[in-house]
């Protein structure tokens, strides 16, 4: 088999993870809209969970069967390396039959305890053999990987993603519009939202197994190599190789996604106290029931996790990919120790990713209510009540998007385990915030916590990147320029949207507005831009992408501080 340049398959990962990151914004945002804030709370509460196993079987299966695999064929085993697949296949096989039958059955339990929804069990039920689907992608995507064969997975997301958006949003249609036939035959005191939203779930799963089948389409790649040289393995070593690497992943991959579940166990619960509490700060006459305050608190969370998150996951999903795009070449300096190009390679990222995050969180926090109207504007309700914590969100967006490049030139340097540290933090301070303020400012609380917690990760995860290689990143001084840029974006965008608003559709000046701001923000970025890239120049305070232009400008960029590098070597 024909294996493929690192560079060649990083780029079909990229863009195939991008990709599936655009499907899964056109699969959440209609189906918002159709499910509303009640039926997106039950949905939210078994995707809540769907996450954290989706993401162990992409990073933590996928990343030991890899390795395992790749290191046998490196050794030009490939009989280790078929056995790998075989024995990976039968032991992820029979772990996630078993997860998924007791998910299956511990759905109602699992909802009424912990996510306080009971119900959204019949949600949690639809999603549990995407449990055995998952591990199975997984398997089929390690062994493909580790025969440097990027294509398949590539594949394999892209025909997921969009089976994830074509049936899923086709059975939740058809459910909302049919769902009065489907209820006889379904659990006793179901209600048409909760069907929908196990439909959509329904999809969800539907849509890995046909990632599934898109891997079988592919051949076996380790009995594809001609001549293998057999070395003895014996079943037991090879397990024991898959489960070391496996274990630290798995950990790392679940911490990644705790700040979710804990608003799935602190948010609705918090909510319905509030609720039950002051009936009336809600909009609610009168005495409200246990059952009233938990449908409204379902409501509320629905529209909050439907829209707003869904919104503000769009900026990171897409500047993310820059961290991505400098893990290879920063490992590769870091390795070698070419430390003034590592630190011009470390602020080069941070700058571009705050070239695009800055003003886009900018902007969603002066047009917060304009942009969920234009998103969803047959659901008033529910975008009243997502507008102010996505207006607080938009400031979390610029934290959320700075910390991946961070993590990605720790985990490039070899310090992946700071990253489980700093994001066990960021979950701690979340869990705290989220206990505090929830009860006083109820949704909004609850992005006020999302944005303390990732600016915790980002802070720490600076200060943890210096401390490991001695790269000392001045964000201020960095992105000093984007900043000032970012708020006269805004202003602008603000003014425009309320000026045109009277004259032209809520749509059209919603698009104005957006042009307006982006033009304030491109021209404030050339104006800045000759005082970042003069050399010998005294340090900027703002900096634009000027200073980066080329590697082989030896000129100290203001925002970095290398300890490192001698003071002569720019």
């Amino acid at each position: 088999m024909k294996q493929q340049s690192v560079l060649r398959g990083s780029v079909w990962l990229i863009a195939s993870a991008l990709l599936a990151k655009l499907l899964g914004a056109v699969f959440r945002i209609p189906l918002t809209a159709l499910l509303g804030g009640t039926g997106m709370g039950y949905f939210s509460c078994a995707y809540g969970l769907f996450l954290p196993v989706f993401a162990l079987s992409v990073t933590g299966m996928n990343t030991a069967v890899s390795a395992v695999t790749a290191q046998s064929l490196a050794k030009h085993d490939a009989a280790s390396a078929d056995r790998t697949r075989r024995i990976a296949f039968r032991m992820f096989g029979t772990g996630g039959s078993v997860c998924a039958v007791l998910l299956f059955f511990a759905a109602e339990p699992l909802c009424c305890g912990f996510l306080h929804n009971p119900r959204a069990a019949f949600a949690v039920r639809m999603f549990a053999p995407a449990v055995l689907f998952c591990c199975l992608n997984a398997v089929l995507r390690g062994v493909h990987e580790g025969s440097r064969n990027m294509i398949p997975t590539a594949v394999s997301q892209v025909t997921e993603g969009i089976g994830r958006v074509m049936i899923g949003l086709l059975l939740c249609q058809m459910v909302l519009r049919k769902g009065h036939l489907l209820l006889p035959y379904l659990p006793e005191g179901t209600t048409v939202p909760e069907a929908a939203a196990a439909a959509a779930i329904l999809g969800v799963t539907l849509s890995t197994a046909v990632g599934l089948l898109t891997l079988l389409c592919f051949p076996k790649p380790c009995r594809a190599i001609s001549a293998p040289v057999y070395t003895p393995h014996s079943d037991h070593a090879l397990r024991r190789a898959l489960f070391r690497i496996l274990l630290p992943v798995a950990a790392a991959s679940l911490v990644t996604n705790l700040t979710t579940l804990i608003d799935l166990a602190t948010g609705m619960r918090l909510l319905e106290h509030v609720i039950l509490d002051d009936p009336a700060r809600f909009g609610l006459s009168g005495a409200v029931t246990a059952a009233q305050a938990a449908e409204y608190a379902n409501f509320q969370f629905g529209a909050f996790s439907g829209m707003a998150m869904t919104v503000f996951n769009l900026v990171p999903a897409v500047t993310n990919m820059l961290g991505k795009g400098v893990f290879p070449s920063f490992a590769a300096s870091y390795v070698q120790h070419r430390t003034d190009e590592t630190a011009l390679q470390a602020a080069r990222v941070m700058q571009r990713t705050a070239f695009l995050a800055i003003p886009a969180g900018c902007g969603m926090t002066a047009l917060s209510f304009p942009v969920l109207l234009c998103l969803f504007p047959t659901r008033q309700q529910e975008t009243a009540c997502a507008a102010v914590p996505l207006m607080i969100l938009g400031i979390a967006v610029i934290f959320a998007a700075l910390s991946y490049p961070l993590f990605s030139m720790l985990q490039a340097s070899g310090h992946a385990g700071d990253t489980v540290t700093v994001m066990l933090c960021g979950a701690a301070v979340k869990l705290l915030c989220n206990l505090l303020l929830i009860p006083r400012f109820a949704l909004a609380g609850t992005a006020v916590s999302t944005a303390a917690c990732y600016a915790v990760i980002m802070i720490l995860a600076l200060r943890r990147l210096h401390l490991r290689t001695g790269i000392l990143l001045h964000l201020l001084r960095l992105t000093g320029g984007m900043l000032f840029g970012g708020v006269l974006c805004a202003a602008a965008a603000y003014a425009a949207y309320g000026r045109m608003l009277c004259c032209v559709s809520q749509r059209i000046a919603l698009f104005s507005a957006v042009a307006a701001g982006g033009a304030v923000y491109l021209l404030t970025m050339l104006l800045l831009r000759p005082s970042c890239g003069q050399k010998k120049a005294a340090k900027p305070v703002f900096c634009g992408f000027a200073a980066f232009d080329s590697v082989q400008d030896r000129e100290c960029p203001s925002g970095i501080n290398n300890r490192k590098v001698h003071s002569d070597s720019w």
